[in-house]
């Protein structure tokens, strides 16, 4: 059976956290859900707890208020952590800020957005499919919450889905990354909760914008179902 480590890179709302505990613990319901043998590690980056070499079959950075360009103590290890773990190939998986975190570690650039947050249930097209997937849908959507995006890929990187507003929605390298700034882990529920505290800083209307899509179904199990695909690669 596959372990899979998720480095926790944020702590929840104080009130959100009796209800949904943690992104990793939201990612690994999601993926469970699809494979209940999957085992998890999970690692409080935030408080400098990093994984060892061959803890694991594969690794899950999450989301964070954090950006790649702060100045949070646990910033600099965790990138260094990024760029020796590619270096021993081992396989990484990055949700938001993973997903920028990754790109920005590996050679690629992220950070603040002069398109505002991206905010909604929002469709991404697929521009480059790896080999490994065995999907072939044109697009996918997804709940998304970032005003950070990634502007450029690291050496290698392919693009896997873009949209007008978020032109690298998701990328991959080879078999040992597979990146996405949506969240297939949030539910319309924890979105609402979440984005009603950020109204102010998203302003009203692209806020109550992005509240009208949450009726719409999204795509989450399949990206669970890529995600997994991924992790149970073989070597």
């Amino acid at each position: 059976m596959a372990t899979l480590g998720i480095l926790e890179c944020d702590v929840l709302y104080d009130d959100l956290i009796d209800d949904y505990s943690s992104y990793g613990v939201m990612l690994s319901e999601l993926l469970s859900s699809i494979d209940p043998h999957l085992n998890y590690i999970f690692y409080q980056v935030h408080d400098g707890e990093l994984p060892s070499h061959g803890d694991c079959d594969a690794y899950l950075l999450t989301g964070s208020k954090t950006g790649v360009y702060d100045t949070e103590h646990w910033l600099p290890p965790l990138m260094d952590w990024v760029q020796e773990a590619h270096a021993r190939k081992e396989r990484m998986l990055g949700i938001c800020f993973g997903h920028q975190l990754l790109a920005h570690a590996l050679g690629g650039h992220a950070g603040l957005s002069n398109k505002g947050w991206g905010v909604g249930n929002h469709m991404t097209e697929i521009d480059h499919r790896p080999m490994w997937l065995n999907d072939d849908q044109p697009a996918y959507q997804l709940i998304y919450s970032h005003k950070d995006q990634v502007s450029s890929l690291p050496e290698e990187a392919r693009r896997l889905a873009c949209s007008d507003f978020c032109e690298y929605a998701a990328w991959y390298l080879s078999d040992l990354v597979l990146s996405f700034q949506g969240h297939p882990e949030f539910t319309p529920e924890y979105f609402r909760r979440l984005l009603e505290r950020r109204r102010e800083d998203v302003g009203d209307e692209r806020l109550t914008q992005a509240m009208n899509t949450l009726e719409q179904p999204n795509d989450s199990e399949t990206i669970a179902r890529w995600m997994i695909e991924f992790i149970h690669l073989p070597r």
